[in-house]
């Protein structure tokens, strides 16, 4: 970016975060929260609420859904919170008064299963602007990784703020 733009830049995302990760933190996947996420979504796949019918279908516990990714992501947010450590959000210095989603890709690598401990990652990639500014973009790739069947899930997604008019 040259100078003359950087000057006038009025963004909001904290740019000098570009490159970072944030603290790694370790999340235990239960049941309960499997079965209640399945059952939000209406999903009734026996994989996701019958310890039994998962065991017969030669899974070790319940599956998660695929997208339960969100549900891990809370967690380890939570996590991050009782240690007084920021969430991706929170380095980047989200405004959700400007705050949209823009994209998320996910790349399933392997299972998640109840009773996994799996650890939770982010590092923001890049920002960039678009409309003359007046959008600001970050994206962030997350993992989660169990420690010994390695990375089961990979996600690249792109926060948005839509800045308001510049008055002058």
């Amino acid at each position: 970016m040259n100078t003359e733009a950087s000057a006038t830049r009025r963004g909001i995302f904290d740019r000098s975060t570009k490159g970072k990760t944030i603290e790694p933190v370790s999340v235990f996947i239960e049941r309960g929260r499997i079965r209640f996420f399945a059952q939000v979504l209406g999903n009734h796949d026996p994989m996701h609420a019958s310890f039994e019918a998962a065991r017969a279908a030669g899974h070790p516990d319940l599956l998660a859904p695929a997208s339960f990714f969100v549900v891990a992501e809370a967690l380890a947010d939570e996590e991050r919170a009782r240690r007084a450590l920021p969430s991706a959000a929170q380095l980047v210095k989200c405004d959700y008064r400007y705050l949209l989603h823009g994209d998320e890709r996910y790349f399933y690598a392997g299972p998640i299963y109840a009773g996994d401990e799996v650890v939770h990652a982010t590092t923001v990639l890049d920002f960039y602007d678009k409309k003359n500014g007046a959008m600001e973009f970050v994206s962030l790739e997350s993992t989660l990784t169990h420690p010994t069947r390695g990375v089961l899930l990979r996600t690249t997604r792109t926060l948005l703020h839509r800045l308001p008019a510049q008055e002058g």
